[in-house]
């Protein structure tokens, strides 16, 4: 039986960040890492579960 979890989108995220670093342009900044993949699915990967970092950014906040 399938479990009725939403997927983690690090988009939606407020620890996600976009890098300076060309090689590794996404960063997880709760988890203190950068990669080419979007931190959810390097998470996803190594652990086989959806990252438990995830925060969902309030609707209509943006970073200043």
């Amino acid at each position: 039986m399938k479990e009725n979890v939403s997927k983690v989108n690090c988009w939606d995220c407020v620890h996600f960040a976009i890098s300076w670093d060309q090689s590794r342009r996404y960063q997880c900044n709760k988890l203190g890492f950068k990669s080419r993949n979007l931190p959810s699915i390097e998470v996803y990967q190594a652990d086989g579960r959806q990252c438990m970092s995830f925060v969902r950014k309030e609707a209509g906040s943006k970073k200043k």
